[in-house]
């Protein structure tokens, strides 16, 4: 019955993802002009790519093409466990939504990096390990963000839209899930320089055999190149001047629209002609307390915390 229930799932998951791609051919966002690419893998199936020579900078939200770049699509095998996760059948790990960093194979307590505004301004985003769920698609959470020396408080939600199993279709393509959420974030409006973020976040997981209920951030391949996760696509309005508002990205390593400030291949190059003392410091490691013992792994510690 296990496997006559799967390969059932499987029909009407490859049956859906027909359908998605073949809206999507008559969506404007799927055109020769478009960033959002279409292409076939080895094995036939198709997959989505982003052509970051084809990003406009005049166009300062791109939250509903990430959406899309998300969203399974032909060839791809998968289940939407939506319903499953609302049902309490399926849930994320408690730490799913808090930022840390990875040196090696350890984690350590530390913001997320990300862009602000077209001259790509170097933006961290530090969420507290307690986020909250307030109903079945929503965590209430809360952090800090900081711009230069500006430090701001936030609050606000994350609400999950959709959850989807993909399914292996080798022994190197193992199953994994892919969640999209809506969010806003409001930071506190008596400080300096405050403001409202809202957007779309897409992330990564799996689920153990152990834990077949839970779902893990799934940062195997933190180390590899082009890795990223937890990707934060959308904007940032100021309080002060509402009429100001700014594409807001950040995530685990590279982002999703890279424009023409990161050109690297493999992992990130930042682009001279952006280059910051703030961008310096990442680059340089000087934000971090670096431990190179005599023997074992060396490790890391974010210096001089704001949070």
């Amino acid at each position: 019955m296990a496997t006559l229930y799967k390969i059932l799932i499987l029909c009407v998951g490859f049956a859906l993802s027909c359908n998605l791609w073949a809206q999507s051919q008559g969506n404007s966002m799927q055109t020769d002009t478009s960033p959002l690419k279409i292409e076939r893998d080895a094995l036939g199936a198709m997959y989505y790519w982003i052509d970051n020579n084809a990003l406009d900078l005049a166009r300062i939200d791109y939250s509903d093409l990430y959406e899309t770049y998300m969203t399974p699509i032909e060839g791809q095998l998968f289940e939407d466990c939506t319903q499953l996760f609302i049902d309490g059948k399926l849930r994320l790990e408690p730490t799913f939504l808090k930022t840390y960093s990875y040196w090696g194979d350890y984690t350590y307590d530390a913001p997320v990096n990300g862009i602000l505004g077209n001259d790509f301004k170097r933006i961290e985003v530090y969420f507290y390990p307690d986020a909250v769920k307030t109903d079945y698609v929503t965590y209430s959470v809360k952090g800090r963000t900081k711009v230069k020396k500006n430090v701001c408080d936030f609050s606000g939600e994350v609400k999950i839209k959709k959850i989807y199993h993909v399914f292996e279709r080798d022994a190197d393509s193992p199953d994994y899930y892919k969640i999209i959420a809506d969010y806003s974030l409001k930071e506190d409006s008596t400080q300096n320089g405050s403001g409202v973020f809202h957007g779309i976040m897409g992330a990564y997981g799996y689920v153990t055999n152990d834990a077949p209920e839970v779902i893990k951030l799934d940062n195997t391949d933190q180390d590899g190149d082009g890795y990223m996760n937890r990707s934060y696509v959308g904007t940032w309005q100021s309080y002060k001047n509402p009429a100001t508002v700014k594409r807001c990205m950040w995530g685990d390593n590279r982002l999703p629209f890279r424009f023409d400030f990161d050109i690297g291949a493999g992992e990130i190059v930042i682009n001279p002609r952006y280059s910051t003392p703030e961008w310096d410091d990442f680059l340089q490691w000087k934000d971090l307390d670096v431990v190179e013992p005599e023997s074992g792994d060396s490790r890391a510690t974010y210096k001089n915390p704001w949070w």
